[in-house]
């Protein structure tokens, strides 16, 4: 909105523009073509809801769900390896280095 519709920061910018940021580099890994197809992923949604709530009676918070939906299990695997330690297999078990004593 600051550099397309309007040129300036007015009052009535979204609030959640900054969690859909950090939702949009999650859901792309912060690499920049996956953060594109997570961009138009969540622009579409977005732009869905709004229709569907203006043809049908379906509410936009659906909408709203299905995107934290899609964060939750994108973030799941992070959060259980950081809550369980989860480590992974040493393929080989060798000596790397040796010290003084040869």
């Amino acid at each position: 909105e600051v550099l397309g519709t309007y040129g300036y920061a007015s009052t009535s910018l979204a609030g959640n523009i900054g969690f859909d940021a950090i939702a949009v580099a999650l859901l792309g890994q912060s690499s920049p073509i996956g953060t594109l197809v997570a961009a138009v992923l969540f622009g579409a949604l977005q732009a869905g809801g709004r229709s569907m709530q203006a043809n049908t009676d379906v509410p936009v918070d659906l909408i709203i769900v299905l995107r934290a939906l899609i964060v939750m299990f994108v973030a799941a695997p992070l959060l259980v390896k950081a809550m369980f330690r989860v480590k992974s297999q040493v393929t080989s078990q060798g000596q790397t280095f040796r010290g003084w004593g040869g």
